[in-house]
């Protein structure tokens, strides 16, 4: 009987805990009615609270408003609330640039997670508690995994659909049917007089996958296979088991390759990002690399719309013999990889402009002054032997200025005998990352940088060998970068 299949697959892949609420897409025909037949003879037995959502796509005109007619009739009958929603998904998938089925997919997800929030804010019920039911069967698995195959997927697309997959707002999106084949669920809604309705659309080969369950898949029975529902389904089987050892192998190579650079972290517009060792990850296998990438990016917003091609060159810059090199992702999101760190991120236009937030004060002291407030330890202030700074000044006939980095920047840093060095050695030496050189303070008097400031990470400040107090100094220039008010 399906009622203890469904059972067997909801507790072998733990898709219900007792006292769910769920919310099952009801379109009206025979996969959803069985589903929601089925759920309302285990509600007892799992104490669940059911509810139905309905989509009207407006996509026959006529038969889609019957259709509501019927699940609002069959919700009403067996006293479950029904909620439904209405779109016109031909407008929106002319408005939106994809086909009127990916339309309709986004549009039924979208009301589902409607539904689910309504039932979080206004009954305050937990949204681990919320499942969404949806009615995808065997063959509905079969077609998927068959398609994908058509079009060129990796491994993890063998496993085809999820039982249970990660819902908006914290919800669970659930298929208790996936174990059931259509041949069954037919039977079975002839068998307690369901009579759901029929879409005619569905025996047309209008869209790919109707493509496949009308044309293909019945071509391959007759030439090749005539169990072939059950070796796809079968082969999603085996794909799943081997992704999820695969996914549990990149889990523990993120949790062991994630670091913490302070420089990176405190960068405004890096803070959304994860780092990882990157000598680490050119040390994995390409499989599990690529999935530590993806869970990566995950982490920090991007699910989907990765390529292989973009993981291929994931791996041409983390293998390089490149310091520093960098690659665009959807979305906005990056790979830059800098020295011994890979920075999986989202650079905001935060901290971008950051100069003009901060203000350069001076103040000439006593060295004995000076003396009382050194033990301040590592701030925005910093001294200077103030008659070298004088006299650097009158020889440029300028004055010091406060800003970023510009071509042609020099510094002396400390233990260097005599001479100067390019600010971009300095940095290359200090192992700074290129996309972060930008965000330092500089102290300058022309193009000569006499104290160099990380703002976001207090403790890194060099003063430039030159201008350092020297035991004859008498007087110092006391300079203090602060944030303004």
């Amino acid at each position: 009987m399906i009622e203890r299949k469904v059972k067997e697959t909801i507790i072998e892949h733990n898709l219900i805990e007792k006292g769910d609420h769920i919310i099952i897409g009801l379109s009206g025909g025979p996969d959803s009615v069985c589903l929601f037949s089925v759920m309302q003879s285990i509600r007892k037995e799992f104490n669940l609270q059911i509810y139905a959502v309905h989509v009207n796509h407006q996509f026959r005109p006529g038969a889609a408003d019957e259709d509501q007619n019927y699940v609002e009739k069959l919700c009403e009958n067996a006293g479950i609330p029904c909620h439904v929603f209405t779109f016109d998904c031909n407008r929106i998938a002319r408005e939106q640039g994809v086909t009127s089925e990916e339309a309709g997919r986004n549009v039924r997800y979208e009301s589902f997670f409607k539904a689910a929030n309504r039932l979080i804010k206004e009954k305050a019920i937990p949204a681990g508690k919320i499942k969404i039911a949806v009615a995808q069967n065997k063959n509905d698995q079969a077609e998927t995994v068959l398609m994908r195959i058509i079009r060129g997927t990796g491994t993890d697309g063998l496993a085809g659909i999820e039982y249970a997959r990660e819902g908006e707002f914290g919800t669970t999106v659930i298929r208790p049917l996936l174990d059931v084949n259509r041949k069954e669920i037919l039977a079975y809604c002839e068998k307690y007089g369901l009579n759901p309705c029929m879409d005619h659309t569905n025996e047309l080969p209008l869209y790919t996958r109707n493509k496949i369950r009308l044309e293909l898949i019945p071509l391959i029975k007759r030439r090749f296979n005539e169990n072939i529902v059950e070796s796809l389904t079968r082969l999603s089987q085996i794909s799943r088991e081997d992704k999820a050892f695969l996914w549990k192998q990149a889990r523990q190579a993120f949790d062991s390759l994630t670091i913490r650079p302070a420089l990176w972290e405190n960068a405004p517009h890096f803070r959304n990002a994860v780092y990882l060792d990157r000598t680490g990850l050119m040390d994995l296998d390409t499989a599990i690399r690529h999935r530590v990438l993806l869970m990566a990016f995950k982490e920090i917003g991007l699910k989907q719309d990765i390529s292989a091609l973009h993981l291929k060159a994931a791996d041409h810059i983390i293998e390089s013999q490149n310091v520093s090199a960098s690659l665009d992702f959807p979305e906005g999101f990056q790979l830059i990889v800098s020295y011994g760190a890979a920075a999986v991120c989202h650079p905001s236009a935060e901290g971008t402009s950051f100069l003009k937030n901060y203000v350069l004060t001076s103040k000439i002291l006593d060295i004995n002054e000076l003396k009382e407030i050194k033990g301040q330890g590592p701030s925005s202030v910093a001294a200077f032997d103030e008659q070298q700074v004088l006299s650097s000044l009158e020889h440029e006939h300028t004055e010091l200025v406060l800003r970023t980095r510009q071509p042609g920047d020099f510094f002396r840093p400390k233990g260097m005998k005599g001479g100067r060095k390019k600010l971009q050695d300095y940095f290359v030496d200090q192992q700074i990352p290129r996309q972060l050189r930008d965000q330092h303070l500089l102290v300058c008097i022309g193009k000569e940088v006499i104290w160099i400031f990380e703002p976001f990470l207090r403790e890194y400040s060099r003063i430039n060998e030159n201008y350092n107090i020297r035991q004859d100094t008498k007087r110092v220039l006391m300079l203090e970068i602060r944030k303004k008010l």
